[in-house]
């Protein structure tokens, strides 16, 4: 009677780990989930920009990003949503040349519109607060160029050749959540910046 009730106890006590272990190895599959909805407010840094190397001034690269699990793919979710990216840059040189004084001042502005398809993976870990992801955008760069300059008489102005277009581009991150629907995201890839940090809010 007691090897039995021992007996009992041990197959008991091994299906609650077991059963521990397998809810744990869900809630980390499931850091994201079909039907999540995330919103994503970055800064950036770093960037491949055509306006040259050497500014008076520049806003920082702003980003924000929209997202939707939509299914499962093979072991990870695929998240569908949108991106849309901004930067401005300036460059102002006084000059004097002879008798005339004259100035430049240029502007660009960088405008980032881009779908997105994110594939999120968090089998490999164990941190039901971490999800790790990677993907691919589909973009169109909108370039801007505006021209206040000061030029001397008969002076030609400055032309610029805009370089709007569609690229595609891939990314990798993390989000790192600090409540249910609060918290921090790194990505790396090129968007409006190459590595831009943030906050993630799930709605």
């Amino acid at each position: 009677m007691l090897m039995n009730m021992l007996s009992t106890l041990r197959a008991t006590a091994l299906s609650g780990l077991l059963l521990s272990a397998a809810t744990s190895t869900t809630s980390t599959a499931q850091t994201f989930n079909i039907g999540d909805k995330i919103v994503g407010l970055s800064i950036g840094v770093g960037g491949n920009y055509s306006a040259g190397s050497t500014y008076s001034s520049q806003t920082p690269a702003l980003g924000i990003t929209y997202e939707q699990g939509v299914t499962d793919l093979g072991p990870g979710v695929l998240g569908i949503g949108g991106y849309l990216g901004y930067k401005s840059l300036s460059a102002k040189t006084d000059y004097v040349f002879g008798p005339s004084r004259y100035n430049y001042d240029w502007t660009w502005n960088y405008l980032i519109i881009g779908v997105r398809g994110v594939w999120h993976y968090n089998d490999w870990h164990s941190d039901d607060k971490l999800d790790t992801y990677g993907g691919l955008m589909l973009g169109y760069n909108i370039v801007s160029f505006k021209d206040k300059s000061v030029y001397p008489a008969n002076y030609p102005a400055y032309r610029y050749n805009s370089v709007s277009g569609i690229g595609l581009t891939g990314f990798l991150g993390a989000r790192y959540w600090f409540s249910e629907n609060l918290g921090a995201q790194a990505e790396l890839g090129y968007g409006i910046s190459v590595l831009s940090l943030g906050v993630s809010l799930k709605l």
